[in-house]
């Protein structure tokens, strides 16, 4: 297929919308050595990136998994599930740990929710669902998270109180959980006899 250059520059302006003809650094202090400027550029970078990817996170924990947890646990209208932020950030930090040397990074998993009745009880933990963290790349592993209620006599103080001021219950995810990875691949090795 043969461009006019017009057209090819109309592509080249379509898979590149902005040409940088001039960077100006107004975050960075000007009297910083050069080496210094990259490294903070390279944390920012890092740091953007951590954060769309914390997004996503919460996206998927926050509203599928939360949603999906009420609907097979049958909590119904009269109690609501309550995932703490402190657990939620211990969450994500394994999840990011544990996701980041794969091959398409934390991008690149599926989270299967497995919640445990409380301790006392000795029933086997009930499968909430299966969460792809991103949707448009192939899995090439499995994050197995087990979550449990708080301890149930705590949790019963509590839903008494919300119950006599006429409040909706709560169901508190505790802070203690598990999370084991499962590859979806198996690694080359070379062997070299």
């Amino acid at each position: 297929m043969i461009f006019k250059p017009s057209s090819v520059s109309k592509l080249f302006n379509e898979c590149y919308p902005m040409a940088i003809g001039e960077y100006q650094n107004n975050t960075f202090d000007d009297a910083l050595p050069t080496d210094l400027g990259i490294d903070n550029a390279f944390q920012h970078l890092e740091k953007e990136r951590l954060a769309v990817l914390l997004q996503i996170l919460t996206r998927t924990l926050k509203k599928q998994v939360l949603y999906r947890c009420s609907k097979v646990l049958e909590l119904g209208p009269l109690v609501f599930l309550d995932l703490p932020t402190s657990t939620l950030d211990n969450i994500f930090t394994q999840i990011i740990l544990l996701g980041e040397r794969e091959p398409y990074g934390v991008r690149g998993g599926t989270l299967v929710v497995m919640f445990s009745p409380p301790p006392t009880k000795t029933s086997s933990p009930i499968k909430i669902g299966r969460f792809p963290l991103d949707p448009t790349k192939v899995s090439t592993y499995e994050l197995h998270l087990t979550i449990q209620s708080t301890s149930p006599v705590k949790l019963k103080c509590a839903n008494l109180w919300r119950r006599l001021q006429g409040k909706q219950e709560k169901l508190v995810v505790d802070d203690k959980f598990s999370m084991v990875k499962k590859k979806l691949y198996r690694s080359s090795t070379s062997s070299g006899h």
